[in-house]
């Protein structure tokens, strides 16, 4: 799997209050709604490494389900 720099947007229902928390944390702007969830735009590195973090440091118990937005 390559990753790139390129930014690109994404959108989350799964554990919308780690995630929110983490997103702060790190000064990721995201918008909320409850029919689209948590939107936020960061590169593919940064998403991969946010489902590692969520998991190892903020204690998810399942892989959090983040998708691109095309």
């Amino acid at each position: 799997m390559q990753t790139t720099d390129e930014i690109k947007e994404w959108q989350t229902h799964s554990a919308k209050h780690k995630v929110a928390a983490v997103l702060m944390m790190d000064g990721v702007s995201f918008s909320y709604t409850e029919e689209t969830g948590i939107v936020f735009t960061a590169p593919d590195f940064y998403v991969e490494n946010l489902k590692y973090r969520l998991i190892t440091v903020f204690g998810c118990s399942v892989r959090p389900i983040i998708n691109e937005i095309k």
